[in-house]
């Protein structure tokens, strides 16, 4: 299967980007790298949250996001997260929920870059996985080019050569998460004008994209594109093999995750958002109604053999 290559990857998305969801990915295309969604580093230290990824045959194209401000709890974190075999550490700088910014991380801590070098410090300490950040391109009043361009350069003093920038303001208390993700007009002149003052580091741009096929207009200007809610609806994209046409090339990807979930049900909890994943990858078929009512029931019975029968007795078709 002809693969694209990795400019593109999957953004960290809340009840989205799971360990399941990460394994779907990976049938379709095992060079985009996915990141996981958010976990605090206490979550990671206190309790076995990463479980499901050690399941998983390959996790060398999946980097985890961790969230938090104590760079001694960053670090043991990340040393967990380490001995899973992420490809990178993420740390979030860039999350404006409420809950996060209350904590004090998330993008509280674009504003205090010093504190940003010393978490990445004591990673590095810690593992020797590559760190990356993930932020935005200001917060609130704070507008300014400086506050970006001096956040970069605090965090290459700690050898922090990838930088993730989503290419809007987080405005904070005033908007929600979703919101966030809506309101602040995106500005990816902005990401681009930061690629030409940091031409060692790695900048992929976030934000508002929703294919994977880009022209050299912007590609020459960045080094990667991150493609969040559309990667989540219609991860196919990622694929240059698995276009609408090759219904019978993503019946067997599908096929292949639901037979993964059936055998790691058998050892593990069932969990309902592994189906949901699936639940409208069918859109645009002959039978896409049926299957998703059947994924629906799934959640409710708990019978894979189910969804197993419908792809094999091909119930869906081309319209």
């Amino acid at each position: 299967m002809k693969k694209l290559d990795n400019f593109y990857s999957v953004a960290p998305m809340m009840g989205k980007t799971d360990s399941f969801f990460c394994y779907l990915l990976n049938l379709i295309n095992q060079q985009t790298i996915v990141y996981t969604e958010m976990m605090h580093a206490e979550t990671i230290i206190r309790t076995d949250i990463l479980k499901n990824y050690k399941t998983l045959h390959n996790i060398n194209n999946i980097a985890i996001q961790i969230a938090g401000s104590d760079p001694a709890r960053l670090a043991l974190a990340a040393k967990k997260a380490a001995e899973t075999d992420f490809y990178e550490i993420n740390l979030n700088c860039g999350c404006p929920s409420k809950r996060v910014v209350s904590g004090s991380f998330g993008i509280n801590l674009l504003l205090d870059p010093k504190l940003v070098r010393r978490c990445a410090e004591e990673i590095a300490n810690k593992t020797n996985k590559k760190i990356s950040v993930k932020t935005r391109i200001g917060v609130d009043e704070h507008t300014s080019e400086n506050i970006l361009d001096n956040f970069l350069f605090e965090a290459n003093n700690a050898d922090v050569k990838k930088f993730i920038i989503h290419a809007r303001i987080a405005i904070r208390g005033k908007l929600n998460t979703k919101d966030n993700l809506n309101i602040p007009p995106l500005d990816y002149e902005r990401v681009f004008k930061l690629k030409k003052k940091f031409k060692n580091n790695i900048i992929i741009i976030n934000g508002g994209f929703k294919h994977t096929n880009y022209n050299a207009k912007i590609k020459n200007k960045i080094d990667g594109i991150m493609i969040g809610r559309e990667a989540y609806k219609n991860p196919w994209i990622f694929s240059s093999d698995l276009k609408y046409e090759n219904i019978e090339g993503r019946k067997q990807i599908i096929f292949s995750y639901v037979s993964f979930l059936k055998r790691n049900f058998q050892k593990c909890l069932f969990n309902k958002n592994a189906l949901l994943h699936i639940q409208n990858l069918f859109n645009g078929y002959d039978g896409a109604k049926n299957w998703r009512k059947l994924v629906a029931q799934t959640i409710k019975n708990k019978n894979l053999n189910d969804l197993l029968n419908f792809i094999d007795c091909d119930r869906l078709k081309l319209i």
